[in-house]
């Protein structure tokens, strides 16, 4: 099937109904071609099962950035260039956006919908040039691209502090996945937060509750990061030397709530501790899926999603997904992923919202401890960018 192209000022679809909750795995090849499954969760068990109409495997070289509300960015390399795609699964439309203007040094890149219209945000900083160095610190510049325009705006927020520090060599599935909620795109960068609101066309930085004086040290030592939404509110979880942390991100009523246990400066500190689960806790679980041996490592261990009916969070491990219920502190293997050849690194999980059409076409239930195998490596709806 070949892409359907449309003009940059067009949307490629206007969702009513955002649907429901899901995981969308990205699962790259060494020769560049992808295969892209997509997972629906069930929201009352929180077992998965896998989404057939919406996957498919494609051959060119493309790279998820971040999803929001049915839609996904995707890049694509270009003639000396990187290209920015927004994609619809479920219509298998793409938009290519016009190249942008500024020639500066992009860090992050994310995508807000709201059922109508989508917003495509690139954050920029210098790049110490004459040093041969990477970011410089100081003041970031925001390019916005709105389908509703068709064109590139500049934005560039005042009196924003933002201490870039960025390693020399940032793999790309080490990042964390940009998050929009509440009307905001969420960015984890250096220790903080970078947080654009797209109506009041507002920046502002929150230091997050792991937070190191040298970032560049910390962020080797705090693993697997993610960023999801759960009851309304954003919730940052990472993992570290000694288990899984998850931190919600207090709104403005929450600290009366939360003033007996948060006695740092709500200004400073806008974070309160939600549940943290010990690596020996998850072993105890299932000693065959989590073993804590000489070849065992924090980094293995990747949280990627939250449902909050059926209290579930999904941890990605070396070939398989396990879904952890932290109410009754049940430990479950969900799929499998495998390929003669790969690696870990080559498989990414990302949350992913499906339309209610989707989920009734794939409606068989799914409960959790019934294992999936992902049909890697067969060609299911091929498609072209």
């Amino acid at each position: 099937m070949e892409t359907q192209m449309m003009d940059c000022s067009e949307n490629p679809i206007i969702i009513s109904d955002m649907g429901a909750k899901g995981l969308l795995s990205h699962y790259q090849f060494e020769d560049g071609s992808s295969q892209f499954i997509f997972l629906d969760i069930d929201k009352e068990t929180g077992g998965i099962s896998i989404n057939n109409p919406l996957s498919l495997t494609t051959g060119s070289y493309v790279q998820i950035i971040s999803s929001s509300e049915g839609l996904l960015l995707l890049s694509s390399t270009g003639e000396n260039h990187l290209n920015y795609v927004v994609f619809n699964p479920l219509t298998k439309q793409s938009v290519t956006l016009p190249q942008h203007c500024i020639a500066r040094l992009i860090i992050r890149s994310g995508l807000a919908f709201d059922g109508k219209h989508y917003q495509v945000v690139l954050v920029h900083v210098s790049r110490d040039e004459e040093n041969g160095l990477g970011p410089l610190p100081g003041d970031i510049e925001l390019e916005v691209f709105s389908s509703e325009t068709g064109a590139w705006r500049n934005h560039r927020p005042f009196s924003l502090s933002l201490n870039v520090e960025l390693p020399d060599n940032e793999f790309p599935e080490l990042n964390t996945t940009p998050l929009f909620s509440n009307g905001a795109i969420h960015w984890e960068i250096s220790g903080q937060l970078l947080v654009y609101h797209v109506e009041d066309d507002y920046c502002e930085v929150i230091e997050l509750p792991n937070v190191f004086e040298d970032w560049s040290w910390q962020s080797t030592m705090t693993y697997r990061r993610c960023l999801w939404e759960s009851e309304g509110r954003v919730h940052y979880t990472y993992t570290d030397f000694d288990g899984v942390h998850s931190w919600n991100l207090l709104k403005e009523d929450d600290h009366n709530v939360y003033s007996q246990q948060n006695v740092c400066d709500r200004e400073k500190f806008r974070w309160a501790l939600a549940y943290t689960i010990n690596h020996e806790d998850l072993a105890e679980q299932d000693p065959d899926i989590l073993s804590l041996g000489d070849q065992w490592e924090p980094r293995n261990i990747s949280p990627i999603a939250y449902v909050q009916d059926s209290e579930t969070m999904y941890l990605q491990l070396p070939g398989i997904v396990v879904a952890y219920n932290t109410k009754n502190r049940v430990l479950l293997k969900v799929c499998r992923y495998t390929f003669p050849g790969g690696d870990f690194n080559c498989c990414s999980f990302f949350p992913s919202i499906h339309r209610s059409e989707c989920n009734k076409q794939n409606a068989i239930k799914s409960q959790v401890g019934e294992v999936v195998d992902f049909p890697i490596g067969e060609e299911v709806n091929s498609f072209s960018f």
